[in-house]
């Protein structure tokens, strides 16, 4: 197979970003380009340490190289890529999260580029912006790229779909709550981790503390990288506490903790929201998710149907934390219909379709030597993006 025909996806697992959502979302691109180009016409390199590439394949891609960020800079990483998209040219390059995209545009400016938008970021962060395919993961980020400056014409907007994440048999409920000493009439909070850290793990800790000081049996599980997890410590030990909230690098990838955790809790960051995969992935982890108003989670809720929208503030989180423990049916329903709107084939038929129309868009000979790939029904179509 001749460079040219060739179609390279750049990941940033530890980036800004949705994080394992995203690398899992990355795999059914690889999957139905390839569907449409022939196996192996599809390339994938990481951004990032040695960690990320590890990450990459844990969510089930096969990295063919990996481009370090020294100290996150990316302009230390130009040269390593500019050299790699020289010596073998790809038709087209689809960038996955804001680094990707950047890096891209400063390193291989003349290549064809699809923008996967999973977290917001500007247009001017993004060599010839105006060029790029934008795909956004989600209407709520759709309407946020155009307020960012990237024009509408070239943006398009899909709903995500649930990641196929399967826990390992040997961390089944029972084993992982012993870790934790946690009873099985015990209620499991988890946070929902973010690439980059971003989050406000103090908030999580004091609305599980209110719920926990009223009197209910409750266990907060955290990523240690969390921003303000340092801080949560001593307040956990001053409350007695600190036996109910855990550290836990595994929830990186949080199917390893998903069959412990009854609830999942989405924080968003003032500066960078990076929860518009949250809800999807929560299907997939089989507990239903409980996000702030205003978040990019929260607009693709629909409250109490599919997951819960609580109010800013503490103690509305309290709130809704106890009401739900309180509930265990009404958690199992909203469960039930987060996979009737994320899990059906239409809809990873309708973003399998979405990323190769948009590689077609930007580089249609990508396409030129394969043969025509099925096109949904227009209805078909619509009634995914409209669910």
């Amino acid at each position: 197979m001749s460079s040219g025909s060739r179609v390279v996806c750049v990941t940033d697992p530890l980036g800004p970003g949705g994080g394992a959502a995203t690398l899992t979302a990355c795999r059914l691109a690889v999957r139905a380009l390839e569907e449409r180009m022939g196996s192996g016409a599809v390339e994938v390199g990481v951004l990032g340490t040695a960690a990320a590439f590890e990450r990459a394949r844990e969510c089930g891609l096969s990295p063919a190289w990996r481009i370090p960020v020294p100290c996150g800079s990316l302009r230390l990483a130009e040269r390593p890529l500019t050299r790699l998209m020289q010596k073998n040219t790809p038709a087209a390059v689809v960038a996955w999260g804001e680094r990707a995209a950047q890096l891209i545009s400063r390193g291989a400016e003349e290549l064809p580029l699809v923008v996967v938008m999973d977290a917001p970021f500007k247009s001017k962060l993004v060599r010839q912006a105006e060029l790029a395919e934008v795909l956004c993961m989600g209407e709520a980020l759709a309407d946020q790229a155009c307020s960012l400056g990237w024009l509408p014409i070239r943006i398009r907007s899909v709903l995500p779909p649930m990641p196929a994440w399967q826990p390992s048999p040997s961390r089944d409920r029972n084993s992982i709550r012993r870790i934790w000493n946690a009873a099985e009439s015990d209620f499991v909070i988890g946070v929902l981790p973010t690439a980059s850290g971003f989050g406000n793990s103090l908030f999580a800790f004091h609305a599980f503390g209110r719920f926990a000081i009223a009197g209910h049996g409750a266990h907060l599980v955290l990523d240690p990288a969390t921003r303000y997890a340092n801080e949560v410590r001593p307040f956990a030990r001053r409350l007695g506490l600190d036996e109910r909230v855990h550290f836990d690098d595994a929830i990186g990838c949080p199917w390893n903790l998903a069959p412990a955790v009854d609830l999942w809790m989405s924080l968003p960051d003032p500066k960078r929201d990076e929860t518009a995969l949250h809800p999807s992935g929560a299907a997939a982890l089989g507990s239903p998710i409980l996000a702030t108003v205003g978040s990019l989670a929260a607009a693709a809720i629909e409250p109490s149907v599919d997951g819960i929208v609580s109010e800013a503030g503490i103690n509305a989180f309290a709130f809704e934390l106890i009401q739900a423990a309180r509930n265990p049916a009404r958690c199992s329903d909203m469960v039930t219909a987060s996979r009737v709107k994320y899990a059906p084939q239409s809809v990873r038929d309708g973003f399998a379709l979405a990323i190769q129309e948009s590689v077609l868009r930007v580089c249609p000979e990508a396409f030129a030597m394969s043969e025509p790939a099925p096109r949904l029904p227009a209805a078909t179509k619509f009634a995914a993006a409209s669910t």
